[in-house]
């Protein structure tokens, strides 16, 4: 159990609904540490309104085990999101489930992807960005590329898929180098595309909470979340 006497109260929630678009639990990543549980108790603590988890997918570093079938895989990477839903619950703290999809390095925040839908497609494993984002688009989700200029040991090439996705994650506090969020922003920026940040939490820290979007109530559900990204009535913040 993480210590909240160690969180400070970050933001005023009467000042708009704070949105954290982008963190993993250490209950379907392999590189994090934070309980999902304890990341609703960390965020509320701060001031946030809510959060998107977004564990590491079953094409990146997840803690699943892939020698499992395929729905069973599925069925268990969604035990982080589960449990800070339930969390959330108890609490009164909105959350909502997302993922990353991960493509050599080149990773994707994919919201509103049905769990059916990916159970009866284990073929999206072998496709490439071209092929797999139209296809998670007609089923209904909304897509951002996180962190698109982001160079790592992981990265094994840093690609920009702006005219396939709904937005671009400008700002995200996990970039070892600012140039990454300026290249992002000034991209974004060209192409006239939608904005975003994230903090890319993976651990309990006081310093995860800098990144997000403010909208301007809570939102009932993600969709009205990626509804109101696509009309551009929110604000991202970071920094």
């Amino acid at each position: 159990m993480l210590d909240l006497n160690n969180i400070k109260r970050r933001f005023d929630p009467a000042d708009g609904f704070r949105l954290e678009l982008h963190l993993h639990t250490k209950n379907d990543s392999a590189c994090a540490t934070l309980d999902a549980g304890d990341a609703v108790l960390m965020y509320q603590k701060a001031g946030y309104g809510g959060i998107v988890v977004t564990d590491h997918f079953l094409t990146g570093n997840t803690s699943v085990d892939k020698n499992l079938p395929w729905s069973t895989q599925v069925d268990l990477f969604f035990n982080g999101v589960d449990e800070a839903v339930k969390k959330g619950k108890e609490v009164g703290f909105p959350v909502f489930e997302g993922l990353e999809y991960t493509d050599w390095g080149t990773d994707f925040l994919v919201y509103g992807l049905d769990r059916d839908f990916i159970k009866a497609h284990p073929e999206m494993r072998e496709m490439t960005p071209e092929e797999f984002l139209p296809m998670f688009h007609e089923a209904g989700a909304f897509i951002i590329q996180a962190h698109p200029f982001r160079q790592a040991y992981y990265v094994r090439e840093v690609r920009s898929y702006i005219d396939y996705v709904d937005a671009f994650e400008v700002y995200n506090m996990g970039n070892s180098d600012p140039k990454y969020n300026e290249l992002a922003y000034e991209e974004a920026k060209r192409k006239g595309k939608r904005m975003t940040a994230g903090s890319d939490c993976h651990h309990f820290g006081d310093q995860y909470f800098g990144a997000g979007i403010i909208l301007p109530h809570e939102p009932k559900d993600l969709k009205e979340v990626c509804n109101i990204i696509k009309s551009g009535d929110y604000k991202y913040f970071g920094g």
